[in-house]
């Protein structure tokens, strides 16, 4: 006799939806789904990464702790190297912080829509999932009804992406302040703040929020996506923990010394961020003048209903037509979520959209 092992598998995880996506099409002349960069890292920071990697030994495994990361990410946001975790990405940074503080029995409260492979996170962790949705038309953080849901628990652990994915609205400090005073502790993910304006950075209340865990990622603006670097940000002893439900050298030595060479390159990747946004608005604006619904966004990608409301159909005839942008429809009827890419990229998302629509 065999057992079958799926009788094994957790309740909580067969539950889950399995996060995949269609293979991309061929014929592809515009991929606008995943925001990532439209601009790829400079060349001289690749060569001077494949250079320090030459010089490695690939059969000794990275530095314990990934120091010499722990300092660049630290430097380039202007906090002690002891409040940064780094991992495999933000999302495994994120992951530690969840399965830490809401794991095995705590709930994780979220504002759909958001981020769904936080769901997905919760479930792996052994976390209830609670949820306070966005209200109106600009898709807004419902604020009272959130401190309200935030305080009903010891183990309550309000999670917050900001700028949100997908649809790109922000919280601001005094609200992170007032959950904070209720919540055991808060996770905020700020993966896209780079787009954002200075106001939007949350990094500032570390220093008197002992309670708050941030998340940033390189994948974004550093245009290291295919790399996997990321950090939680906290105070030292709270970092300590995170750290914990980290597995050691998550962080191979590629995706190190090329996340070491892109933060030299800071001044480029501000500049870059600044055109993004720029471009954003123009996106957004000629959206608007074909009737879409577009929500306020302070990232590197907008989400819009279509005048027509049949988002399902124009996913289908972009990607057809070899654009690529996000099916939101799961999330908010007739929804798509589309990255802003290069002015030309956008100009033929932009010619495409005005054809299907």
């Amino acid at each position: 006799m065999t057992h079958d092992p799926l009788a094994a598998v957790r309740p909580e995880i067969r539950a889950l939806r399995a996060y995949r996506f269609d293979p991309v099409p061929a014929g592809l002349r515009a991929k606008l789904d995943f925001n990532e960069s439209p601009a790829d890292v400079p060349t001289e920071a690749k060569d001077a990464a494949l250079a320090a990697l030459r010089a490695r030994r690939f059969a000794f495994y990275p530095e314990f702790g990934s120091l010499r990361l722990r300092a660049a990410l630290a430097a380039s946001v202007g906090i002690p190297p002891e409040q940064v975790v780094p991992g495999n990405g933000s999302g495994e940074a994120i992951l530690a912080a969840v399965s830490v503080f809401a794991g095995c029995g705590g709930t994780l409260l979220l504002a759909p829509p958001v981020f769904s492979l936080y769901v997905q996170m919760a479930g792996i962790a052994g976390a209830d999932v609670a949820t306070v949705p966005l209200v109106g038309a600009d898709f807004r953080l419902d604020e009272e009804a959130f401190l309200s849901r935030a305080a009903g628990g010891e183990r309550t652990v309000p999670l917050l992406c900001s700028p949100n994915n997908p649809t790109g609205g922000t919280v601001s400090r005094d609200f992170v302040r007032r959950l904070c005073s209720v919540a055991p502790v808060v996770l905020l993910d700020q993966a896209y703040v780079d787009f954002s304006e200075e106001e939007d950075d949350l990094l500032p209340l570390l220093a008197e929020l002992r309670n708050l865990v941030l998340f940033r990622t390189l994948s974004k603006a550093y245009a290291i996506a295919g790399l996997r670097v990321g950090y939680a940000a906290a105070r030292p002893d709270v970092a300590e923990e995170i750290a914990k439900a980290i597995l050691p050298f998550s962080v191979d030595i590629g995706a190190e010394e090329i996340a070491l060479a892109a933060l030299a390159c800071r001044g480029e990747v501000r500049e870059r961020c600044r055109g993004i946004a720029r471009e954003r608005e123009r996106v957004a604006a000629a959206l608007r003048a074909l009737g879409a619904r577009v929500a306020p966004s302070r990232a590197n990608f907008l989400f819009f209903v279509p005048p027509d409301g049949d988002g399902a159909r124009v996913f289908r005839d972009l990607r057809t037509r070899g654009v690529l942008v996000r099916d939101q429809t799961d999330a908010v009827p007739g929804a798509l979520r589309v990255t802003v890419g290069t002015p030309e990229e956008n100009d033929l998302f932009l010619s495409i959209l005005r054809e299907v629509l």
